[in-house]
């Protein structure tokens, strides 16, 4: 930081498919991981404990970077057979020079519910709203096979050419959320920014610059600080799958959400899309019977 200075010079960061919250749990048991690749690979699932001496360091150090004025931006792999979603995105950690994308690859693109309910996700938390986990939910629903007709998502991302114009729209022509700080001190509230392109949907956060200051967040979402918004999220934790129904309910009667006519017809548009929603896989079936409610507001 000696060298650059982020006052004068714009630095940029471009993760695609990391393993920030590490990869798949399932993947642990995983003959590739076990015989091949071996400690190499074992050391990522290090990532999935928030509390490993790896995953503290990583928080501290990309939080300094970006409280200095550094851009970063983590994309996210559909059908990523390594990565879930959202740890791709790095869902855990808030900070206004943070931006998250999804990459979708154009054979697997279908304007259906799914897609669209993590679009509308995204928006939520580009907007400044907490999506109560709604992504961390969704991340199993497309993730891909290391065999199979689903996989290939984890290395496609880093051959398309949308996916580097996106960082350089970011790092360039993003509006200006908070002057780059030098010396230690608290961030300014983050802005909205609601870029939208064809294969990548984004979102935005804060987080503290070292590692005395990542505080968790309370049950209400609510950062203990001004300046920080940090959740601890361990991969090997099992999801609840009856919390997704009430996750969809506490964002639909959110007043926030409801005031706002982009979102409010964002929320109209899955409800009709519900219905027309086929599914193809197990993981999408289940998802739409999990979600069988929504047929009340139909």
């Amino acid at each position: 930081m000696q060298i650059i200075d982020p006052r004068k010079q714009r630095v940029g960061m471009l993760g695609m498919a990391g393993i920030h919250h590490g990869p798949l749990a399932s993947l642990q048991n995983s003959v590739v991981v076990k015989y091949i690749e071996a400690d190499a690979a074992r050391e990522l699932f290090e990532f999935m404990d928030p509390a490993s001496e790896v995953s503290q360091t990583y928080l501290a150090s990309l939080g300094s970077i970006m409280q200095r004025g550094v851009r970063v931006i983590c994309v996210g792999s559909w059908i990523d057979e390594v990565v879930p979603l959202y740890s791709a995105v790095f869902h855990g950690i808030s900070h206004p020079n943070l931006y998250r994308a999804v990459y979708i690859d154009g054979p697997h693109y279908r304007d259906d519910f799914l897609t669209n309910l993590i679009i509308f996700a995204l928006r939520l938390r580009n907007g400044g709203v907490d999506d109560k986990g709604l992504l961390v939910h969704l991340s199993n629903v497309i993730v891909g096979t290391l065999w199979g007709s689903t996989s290939g998502g984890h290395s496609t991302i880093y051959e398309e050419k949308a996916v580097y114009k996106l960082a350089l729209r970011w790092l360039f022509y993003s509006t200006i959320v908070s002057k780059p700080i030098i010396i230690s001190s608290s961030l300014n509230s983050p802005s909205v920014i609601a870029p939208i392109i064809k294969t990548a949907q984004s979102l935005l956060f804060r987080v503290s610059p070292d590692l005395s200051a990542l505080r968790p967040c309370g049950e209400d979402g609510a950062a203990e600080s001004l300046h920080i918004q940090y959740r601890p999220l361990n991969g090997s934790d099992k999801l609840n799958p009856f919390y997704l129904p009430w996750i969809l309910h506490s964002l639909w009667c959110d007043s926030s959400i409801k005031g706002n006519p982009v979102w409010r017809r964002d929320i109209e548009k899955l409800i009709q899309l519900y219905d027309e929603w086929e599914p193809t896989t197990k993981a999408g079936k289940d998802l739409k019977y999990q979600l069988e409610a929504i047929r009340l507001c139909i």
